[in-house]
C-alpha cells in the first residue's frame, strides 16, 4: 500500500509542477506584452512630441507684457529675432536663446518666451518707455528712465535732453526725480557735466540744478522760488538758493 500511495503522490506533484510552470510562463508572456505595449506607447509619445506635426508650432504670438499695443513693425522685429519656425516641434524650441535674441533689440527692456501647448509660442515683451528725446527727428532717438538710448516714434512732447555719457544718465536721473507738476514744465535738460545740469522751463526761465544729488530738497526749494518771476533760478546749493533777473512775484 505504501508503494501505491507513494506513486500517487509523485504523480500529483508532477501535475502541480506542470501547472506552476504553465502559470509562470503565462505571467511572463503577459509581462512581455505589457512591456512591449509600453515601449510602443513611449515611442509614439516621443514621436508626437519631438517629430510629429501634431505638437508643432502653428502660431508665434507677440504681446506687450503690460498691455500696451505693439506696432506691426515691432511685432515683425520680435518674430525675426526670436527665429522660431512654424511647424517646428514645440519641444525643440530653445526659449532661452529666443528670449536673449529678442531682449537684444534696443527698444525691448525685458522678454519672456513661453510655450502655449499644443501649438502656440507666446513672446511677451516689456518695452522701454521714452522718457526724453535726444533729437527732433521722427522717428528719433529716445532715452528711458535708466539712460538707455533707443529709437522710438513716440518722442513728441517729451523734453529734449542735451547730454552724453555719464552726464546723460545724471540728466535723466534729475528729470525722473522731479515731481510730476514740475517735470511737466521742463522742455529741455542740458548737462555739460554731471555737476552742471540745467533745466529750461516752458516760461523761458532756466534752472541751474547742479548735480543730481538732493533731488527732493532742490525740488522743494525750486517750487518755492517759482512763486517769483525770474530769468534764472539757482538751486545747485539748495541751502543758499538764488535768482537772477527777478521781476517780482507772479500775478495771481
Amino acid at each position: 500500500m505504501s508503494e501505491i500511495t507513494h506513486g500517487l503522490t509523485g504523480g500529483a506533484q508532477s501535475e502541480d509542477f506542470t501547472a506552476y510552470q504553465s502559470k509562470k510562463k503565462g505571467k511572463r508572456k503577459v509581462r512581455l506584452i505589457v512591456a512591449g505595449a509600453l515601449i510602443v506607447m513611449i515611442g509614439v509619445l516621443m514621436w508626437l512630441v519631438w517629430f510629429s506635426p501634431v505638437l508643432a508650432v502653428k502660431v508665434v504670438q507677440v504681446v506687450d507684457s503690460v498691455g500696451e499695443s505693439l506696432s506691426a513693425d515691432q511685432i515683425a522685429q520680435v518674430q525675426l529675432a526670436a527665429n522660431i519656425s512654424l511647424q517646428e516641434p514645440m519641444a525643440k524650441i530653445d526659449t532661452e536663446t529666443a528670449a536673449q535674441a529678442v531682449v537684444d533689440l534696443p527698444w525691448v527692456k525685458a522678454v519672456d518666451v513661453r510655450r502655449g501647448w499644443p501649438n502656440e509660442v507666446v513672446v511677451a515683451v516689456e518695452m522701454r518707455i521714452p522718457f526724453g528725446r535726444i533729437n527732433d527727428i521722427s522717428p528719433g532717438q529716445a532715452v528711458d528712465a535708466q539712460g538707455f538710448v533707443f529709437e522710438s516714434s513716440k518722442t513728441q512732447g517729451l523734453p529734449l535732453i542735451q547730454a552724453t555719457g555719464a552726464s546723460l544718465i545724471s540728466a535723466v536721473e534729475v528729470l525722473a526725480n522731479l515731481p510730476v507738476d514740475l517735470a511737466r514744465k521742463v522742455v529741455r535738460v542740458r548737462a555739460e557735466s554731471i555737476d552742471s545740469i540745467e533745466l529750461d522751463l516752458q516760461s523761458g526761465s532756466t534752472v541751474r540744478w547742479g548735480s543730481a544729488d538732493e533731488p527732493e530738497f532742490k525740488a522743494a526749494v525750486l517750487e518755492a522760488l517759482l512763486m517769483r518771476r525770474a530769468q534764472i533760478y539757482d538751486v545747485s546749493a539748495p541751502e543758499l538758493p538764488t535768482t537772477m533777473d527777478e521781476k517780482g512775484p507772479k500775478k495771481s
